[in-house]
């Protein structure tokens, strides 16, 4: 395989991309998994899968005298439309996982060692919360489990008032050198947004580079098509004209590469698609039975004079020579419906480890669940997230490494800081905590109070001054006791 500076070197553009467009793994199929992914493109929507029935005036039959089959009659412009019920489990399922995994913001473990450090760490707590992180962990992890792959960009724009701020909160911070005159900001790629990813990796798996091609769109509704590439360097660009041409060739200005990317082999639903395809097929096929028999069919057998009055008490029909008349029952079909539909809506979520956040699913838990009732019951889930965290937890750890190294290249105030620093992340996934029944254990292990008067008052959220609430209480309790001590006198 040829090095990356090998690749860069090349006279042609057309061969450097052809190089740089090398992947280890298969690109992904973004047509097909957006396909799934999107409810109205599923297979039950489609009309020429699952086309509309049209009203018949005549059924097809065999003329007498020619033997010729002449074929049934529609109405004109009459449709009847057929059932179409779309299910959008991937979406349902990914988005729990999603939640799951990082709706609460990873831990960060660091214990800075002076002061340069203790400021370091907050400029890059800063950065986290202008770049709004809590929702693009969301969107990166989204992404990362439907479109099997995601990647983001960081890059400097010019803006002094960001560091203004900083130097607001961390007095000192920027010493007495020049205040920086740009701030980091963050992009995400994946295959959803248009963009096909290719990760660069050498022989011994280290990661090189990461391109990305694209389409813009001209204001003439045109579409021209860019090729981009980041290394620990540089960010190259090209346009695909004629032929590719380089337009952009620029220092990024950061130590590390600027580029975080993460993949998987499939998406987190690919072994459910079967079962969803077979629900939204039955469920729409058992709307059309409905609609077509919601009212029972009136079976007449034998010599029936006379038809059944429409309105009145004394609706009757008049019978001879045996004739019978009863209503058409279908009583087993809708049973075996409910079993199937129960079964493989069950088994989808199962498969994937994920938990039924409806209230039935939760009838079996008592009147009100413990935290340890919900523990068990979302066990499979943790285990689910665990694994999703070996992706995931160190896509995350990645970005506060490079975020480390990016302040000390924008700031020289912190370059010694950026390399002393021990930053470890770690996923903490959703749970329930109760907090009744962890003060329950820990006063049944210590025997004793385990928090103080202080403490109760703030977790009781009742009142905005804890101080002064705390002084009436020991008022109270004063009195209290006073007022006992007398009447123990008397």
């Amino acid at each position: 395989m040829k090095t990356l500076k090998e690749i860069l070197s090349m006279p042609s553009e057309a061969e450097k991309i052809y190089y740089l467009k090398y992947r280890r793994t298969p690109l992904p199929n973004a047509q097909a998994l957006y396909k799934d992914w999107d409810p109205d493109k599923h297979d039950v929507m489609d009309p020429e899968i699952r086309p509309d029935n049209k009203v018949i005036v005549e059924e097809g039959r065999q003329d007498p005298k020619t033997g010729k089959i002449i074929p049934p009659q529609y109405k004109k412009d009459d449709i009847n439309p057929t059932n179409r019920i779309m299910l959008p489990l991937e979406q349902d399922i990914v988005n729990i996982h999603t939640a799951w995994a990082v709706g609460n913001d990873p831990k960060i473990n660091c214990n800075p060692n002076d002061d340069k450090e203790k400021a370091l760490l907050s400029i890059i707590n800063s950065i986290n919360k202008k770049n709004k992180m809590r929702y693009n962990n969301k969107r990166i992890v989204r992404s990362w489990l439907s479109e099997t792959e995601v990647a983001e960009y960081w890059y400097v724009v010019k803006d002094e008032g960001f560091w203004r701020k900083i130097l607001a909160k961390v007095k000192g911070a920027l010493g007495g050198n020049v205040m920086p005159q740009f701030k980091l900001r963050c992009a995400i790629w994946s295959p959803f947004r248009g963009d096909k990813l290719y990760p660069l990796f050498d022989d011994k798996g280290d990661y090189l580079a990461l391109s990305r091609e694209y389409s813009v769109k001209e204001a003439d509704g045109t579409e021209t098509t860019y090729f981009m590439t980041v290394t620990d360097e540089k960010v190259y660009q090209w346009r695909m004209e004629s032929d590719w041409i380089k337009v952009n060739e620029f220092k990024h200005g950061f130590i590390k590469n600027p580029t975080i990317y993460s993949w998987r082999p499939k998406a987190l639903c690919h072994n459910i698609k079967p079962i969803r395809e077979r629900l939204e097929r039955l469920m729409s096929n058992f709307a059309d039975c409905i609609d077509r028999c919601f009212f029972p069919y009136l079976i007449l057998e034998g010599e029936i004079h006379g038809t059944p009055q429409q309105s009145g008490k004394n609706r009757l029909i008049k019978i001879t020579n045996g004739g019978k008349v009863y209503y058409l029952n279908w009583d087993q079909a809708s049973d075996a419906v409910r079993l199937e539909l129960e079964g493989l809506w069950s088994k989808a979520y199962q498969l994937t480890n994920t938990p039924q956040l409806s209230l039935d699913s939760l009838k079996g838990l008592g009147d009100v669940p413990s935290g340890r009732a919900f523990r068990f019951l979302f066990m499979g889930t943790d285990l689910a997230i665990d694994n999703h965290a070996e992706v995931i937890g160190e896509h995350i750890q990645r970005r506060y490494n490079f975020l480390v190294s990016a302040v000390g290249s924008l700031n020289a105030e912190f370059m010694q800081a950026s390399q002393t620093i021990d930053i470890e992340t770690e996923i903490q996934p959703f749970t329930i905590d109760d907090i009744a029944e962890k003060i329950k254990n820990a006063t049944d292990a210590c025997g004793q109070p385990i928090a103080s008067l202080k403490t109760g008052v703030i977790m009781a959220g009742l009142v905005d001054d804890v101080d002064d609430e705390i002084r009436e209480i020991q008022e109270e309790q004063t009195d209290k006791s006073t007022s006992n001590a007398s009447e123990s006198t008397d």
